[in-house]
């Protein structure tokens, strides 16, 4: 009987480790990304005087997901010369004259004449048939004197003299500090601590969350996950060492993380600002639900019952979790 426990315990979790692997975008995709990335920040350096220009977001973190479809988005920051662009510094609306004017200048490229070319809030969004480029401007934050601190108060170990300046248009317009480079080699040294668990992790909650059509963000999930981590090691509690552990541990503790305050790790921001109560009562119930599936699957695997416990996965993960 322990033998078969144990045999059934290796074929589940080679199915999440299967499953994870499966939510990765390819080589190729990636590939395609950065080709496209190039040739936007091609088009703009022609005459917006761009100094640097580098991806950022869920792609350099390896949490993006695959397959990729047009809302996957892969985030590109374009650093502008401050001197040939004061006035987007300067002026009351700079950042969205700056938006608009990146927005112009791509929409005048005869390339993209048939494609979706929008503003939304922060950034330009340029949308291909299978993914989507978001485009934030950016300046170097000591060049923005007015910027806002991400941080009540100066903080020497998260100090935003180091990193950029970005639009802020959610409610007045502002340029606000941010350090995607910290944040980045933050979330790198938690995820090999964890031999690729956290990026693994983060993937294969956002592939459920799209699947289930649960209304969580998808730099929301990737903080809530990698808040996880922090936690544990804060208190120095141990971190499951298999997927079917780890996802059932987390998914329990998902709908308090829903309905309580999501914040980065650099700068403790807010990343839930935009999520009303609806949505979170509508995700913590489908977390909820799926918590009670993954319990009842253990409960399956322990009896021996291998085969009833994967149909119960199934109805978590989607029918391709084998």
């Amino acid at each position: 009987m322990v033998q078969e426990t144990l045999q059934s315990e290796d074929e589940v979790e080679e199915s999440y480790e299967n499953h994870v692997g499966d939510t990765k975008i390819t080589d190729r995709q990636g590939e395609t990304i950065s080709d496209r990335r190039d040739v936007l920040v091609s088009i703009l350096e022609e005459d917006m005087g761009i100094e640097d220009s580098r991806l950022i977001g869920s792609f350099t973190r390896g949490t993006m997901t695959g397959p990729l479809k047009q809302d996957s988005d892969a985030d590109v920051m374009v650093v502008l010369d401050a001197d040939k662009h004061r006035d987007w510094i300067e002026q009351e609306n700079g950042p969205t004259n700056a938006l608009r004017a990146i927005k112009r200048r791509i929409e005048n490229d005869p390339r993209f004449s048939q494609t979706e070319v929008r503003v939304d809030q922060n950034v330009v969004q340029v949308k291909y048939h299978d993914s989507t480029i978001e485009i934030a401007p950016a300046f170097r934050y000591s060049e923005v004197p007015h910027a806002d601190h991400p941080r009540d108060g100066f903080n020497l170990f998260n100090d935003a003299s180091d990193g950029y300046a970005i639009p802020d248009t959610h409610g007045q317009q502002s340029w606000q500090g941010t350090n995607p480079r910290e944040y980045k080699q933050m979330f790198e040294a938690r995820d090999q601590a964890h031999n690729g668990r956290v990026s693994g992790l983060t993937r294969a909650m956002k592939t459920w969350a799209d699947r289930n059509n649960v209304p969580v963000r998808s730099y929301h999930m990737e903080t809530m996950v990698y808040n996880y981590f922090e936690e544990k090691a804060r208190r120095g509690e141990p971190v499951p060492s298999s997927y079917n552990e780890l996802t059932r541990e987390f998914m329990r503790t998902l709908p308090n993380r829903v309905h309580g305050k999501a914040k980065e790790p650099v700068y403790n921001e807010s990343v839930d600002k935009g999520m009303g109560q609806e949505d979170r009562n509508a995700a913590a119930k489908k977390a909820k639900k799926a918590s009670e599936k993954l319990e009842e699957a253990k409960r399956l695997k322990d009896q021996g019952k291998t085969e009833e416990a994967m149909e119960k996965l199934k109805e978590v993960h989607g029918k391709d979790f084998n």
